[in-house]
């Protein structure tokens, strides 16, 4: 890679810091002292060692090392960290002992260290662990290459440089860099980065690495003459993971780099590793990997995940199957508005789950044919979050864009969650409200609450269907019919296992064919996020779907999250819509049978 234009300037920003390095008085091994004259003197020189530094670090690494030391980088530790150097988009999948933070962080150092005035960064899952990484693999780099101490300044306790404390490190360079641990905070918003490490990206969530991480990076680093060396890694983003479930964000982000790897290969680099090479070097035991594999005590899921790198359908644990859910996976356009027109056998139908402070409120918008047999089949050809900004979260404003979507769909029936939260917003949405552009949205009433049937309007349109789903077997609580999870969950799974339920295709293969199409070619960003946004909320929901496991609890089956920081906001709108659907068509069913059963008591002589 050529970074002639930043060596020209960084070469004058390192004779600005010859002062602070003479304070220091570092000696070279051969007595010599680095003066302003020498510089100056040996500039072309240097110019050649940074070139050739820059594009092949671990040269640099291998010249520092102590004299006395055995520490050798091997084959793939050199191919990442050449990687780091050169590429705008790092993706590692690997196994245990495979030294991804340590390399990575290493990495981001010599960076701050070449790259003056830069700011890069290590995110984990919580700024806890993400500190307490950044310390224990920053110190083993201070013991393998001490002359690296030398280029950090302040804060130096026990011999070690930087401030380190539970929740946050900062290290900061001679040259003005700077490296610290960010958080997937909205207390970060508005900082600036110019690139950095998303440690185990697949524990982390979507929302706050898109929303709040990656839009650290909008700026570049700018050389001292206000310019933009465009051979710079900027905005770069590193992420090293160990191998997961194929429906998490993670693995999406792998074929996102993946395809621009194959597109661009000069800006992304992905790379995978498995258990056998630490293995051949002698990091990992062999013995130890062969207990494991033959243990029957130690899942294959695990052991494929861990030290395969193998990317899984989900985890031996969930309910859901993830390669069976994939292949009802087969709706290839969302719908924004209606498109049946006076169909008996077609019609809409919207589920609800309701979120006011850290969890969200989901639409699922169902369109339901009625086969020749009387079987209600759903197609999820939507679904949507409101809500998404504290302006937008109260009651109020969440209520009419609920009618909002009404109006655009037309639905049968709009089944609301009215345990809890449920009853703010259903008490908004027996209300008029005004929409987004003025207009007035009529007041909606309930069919089956009577105590809202006692409040709410005469003339309100009476569509509204609340469902209070616990682990109550009563009949009715609190004015609507309540059921029990077990029975709301039993129905969502076995309606969809049947092939009773469709969902759109996962929204790479949407963004495929759409960018096959002059149509989509021609969209501006804004219309196209907005076009493969159904998909992808689809592919959330699929993600909390294998996040559920069968809990026994004695008399009912009940189901709880593996992984208890994953929301299941949009699963429980989806089940209780299909638990709604269920009813519809066993009272559709109970009709033509006592119809059948009236016309066999006629008869004819």
């Amino acid at each position: 890679m050529s970074n002639k234009n930043l060596i020209k300037t960084d070469i004058s920003e390192a004779l600005q810091s010859v002062e602070i390095i003479l304070r220091e008085g570092i000696p070279l091994s051969k007595g010599v002292i680095l003066t302003q004259k020498y510089l100056e003197s040996e500039e072309d020189l240097l110019k050649q060692y940074m070139d050739f530094f820059i594009q092949y670090p671990d040269c640099f690494l291998d010249m520092i090392k102590p004299a006395d030391s055995n520490f050798n980088l091997f084959f793939y530790q050199r191919i990442v960290l050449r990687a780091v150097m050169k590429y705008k988009e790092v993706y590692i999948t690997a196994c245990r002992a495979f030294s991804k933070s340590f390399i990575s962080i290493l990495g981001l150092m010599l960076q701050c260290i070449f790259m003056p005035g830069t700011k890069r960064f290590i995110c984990a899952p919580n700024k806890n662990q993400a500190a307490q990484i950044a310390k224990e693999k920053i110190t083993e780099i201070y013991d393998t290459f001490p002359l690296l101490r030398k280029e950090i300044v302040g804060g130096n306790v026990n011999n070690t440089p930087g401030n380190f404390g539970k929740d946050y490190v900062t290290l900061k360079f001679r040259n003005g860099s700077i490296f610290d641990v960010v958080g997937a905070l909205d207390s970060q918003r508005g900082g600036r980065r110019h690139g950095g490490l998303i440690d185990e990206i697949r524990d982390h969530d979507e929302t706050p690495i898109n929303e709040v991480v990656l839009p650290l990076m909008n700026v570049s680093r700018r050389l001292p003459n206000g310019e933009v060396n465009p051979e710079e890694p900027n905005r770069q983003v590193l992420c090293m993971t160990s191998a997961g479930s194929k429906a998490t964000f993670a693995y999406d982000k792998l074929i996102d780099m993946f395809e621009n790897a194959i597109i661009h290969p000069d800006e992304s680099f992905v790379f995978g590793c498995d258990y056998r090479v630490p293995v051949m070097h002698g990091l990992l035991d062999k013995m130890y990997i062969n207990k494991l594999k033959m243990s029957p005590s130690y899942s294959e899921t695990s052991f494929a995940s861990e030290y395969m790198s193998i990317w899984g359908g989900g985890s031996d644990e969930s309910w859901y199957d993830y390669e069976k859910l994939m292949k009802h996976r087969k709706l290839k356009n969302p719908e924004k508005r209606a498109k049946i027109r006076d169909n008996r056998n077609e019609f809409y139908l919207l589920s609800v789950d309701v979120g006011r402070i850290s969890d969200q409120t989901c639409v699922c918008v169902w369109r339901v044919n009625v086969n020749g047999y009387g079987i209600y089949n759903a197609a999820l050809v939507n679904l949507i979050v409101l809500g998404r900004t504290p302006q937008t979260k109260l009651f109020s404003r969440q209520a009419a864009d609920l009618k909002e979507i009404i109006r655009d769909f037309n639905p049968r029936e709009v089944v609301i969650d009215t345990n809890g939260l449920g009853v703010g917003i259903a008490d908004e949405m027996i209300k008029p409200s005004v929409g987004s552009n003025g207009e007035v949205l009529p007041a909606y009433g309930f069919i089956n609450d009577k105590n809202y049937k006692a409040v709410q309007p005469k003339d309100s349109i009476c569509i509204l269907y609340g469902i209070k789903a616990g682990n109550s077997s009563i009949k009715v609580k609190d004015g609507s019919p309540a059921v029990s999870n077990s029975a709301v969950d039993s129905n969502a799974y076995a309606r969809i296992d049947s092939g009773k339920v469709k969902f759109l295709i996962k929204e790479q293969e949407a963004k495929s064919a759409l960018l096959s199409t002059k149509t989509g070619q021609k969209m501006d960003i804004v219309k196209r996020t907005e076009r493969l946004l159904p998909h992808e909320m689809t592919s959330r929901l699929f993600e909390e779907m294998i996040n559920l496991r069968l809990k026994p609890n004695g008399v009912d089956m009940s189901v709880e999250r593996i992984n208890p920081h994953k929301s299941r906001d949009k699963y429980s709108a989806m089940k209780y819509g299909l638990w709604r659907i269920k009813e519809l068509e066993e009272e559709a069913l109970k009709k033509r049978s006592r119809g059948r059963a009236h016309r066999r008591l006629v008869f004819f002589n």
